[in-house]
């Protein structure tokens, strides 16, 4: 069984291992665009290299399967400190995990939709450019709404820390800030696409947050 020294490492390496496969699944990523001028290339971009395309879902699995494992670790380690927020840290970071999963497994969907397409003519080449673009618009949204759960998890976390002192105070606010920056920008992106900018502005807070936080529970 891991000492508590065991886990506070593991949950670093792994905030560290999330970023690194995340950052390998987008350098092999094909854009996804479900407008209805680009479907088709779309389709045709991922058919290119499929084998690439699978890799970049496969990294993304990974990634996301060990949201659910450093959820884990994270109640394992602060729990001690105020366990109705580690808690709802945790669950929020869980079904974050869960949903992003279920993108990944909507995203090989769409890679045996965009085969069938090379070869389809006339209303069947027009039904499966249909289906892409739902699928590729409900994994957007799962992945808005996953991020919302990501940053729900880092603010009760972030509170957490502020509050108990369990890590540096300023690395605590540091995660609540690029929190609610996250929300924020969640709540206005849903009803305004164009302001997802401000998510994005989050997210890159979060991953500065998560470098720094990782490097700190290696120690």
């Amino acid at each position: 069984m891991l000492s508590e020294k065991g886990i506070k490492r593991l949950t670093g390496f792994l905030f560290l291992f999330i970023l690194a496969t995340s950052a390998l699944s987008g350098g092999l990523a094909v854009e996804l665009n479900a407008d209805p001028d680009q479907i088709a290339n779309t389709l045709h971009n991922i058919t290119e290299d499929p084998e690439k395309y699978r890799i970049s879902i496969t990294f993304d699995l990974v990634s996301h399967m060990a949201i659910i494992a450093i959820a884990s670790a994270l109640y394992l380690m602060f729990n001690k400190y105020n366990r109705q927020l580690a808690l709802f840290g945790t669950l929020w970071r869980v079904v974050e995990g869960v949903i992003m999963v279920f993108t990944e497994l909507n995203n090989f969907i769409l890679l045996e939709v965009a085969q069938n397409f090379l070869s389809a003519t006339g209303t069947r080449a027009a039904t499966l450019e249909t289906s892409a673009q739902s699928i590729i618009l409900v994994s957007n949204l799962g992945v808005t709404i996953g991020l919302a759960f990501l940053v729900l998890g880092h603010l009760a976390y972030g509170i957490l820390f502020i509050s108990s002192k369990a890590v540096p105070r300023p690395l605590g606010w540091l995660g609540v800030v690029a929190s609610v920056i996250g929300i924020v920008g969640t709540l206005l992106g849903l009803v305004i696409p164009n302001l997802l900018f401000i998510l994005t502005g989050g997210i890159i807070i979060v991953m500065l947050y998560e470098i720094v936080l990782g490097i700190w529970l290696l120690r």
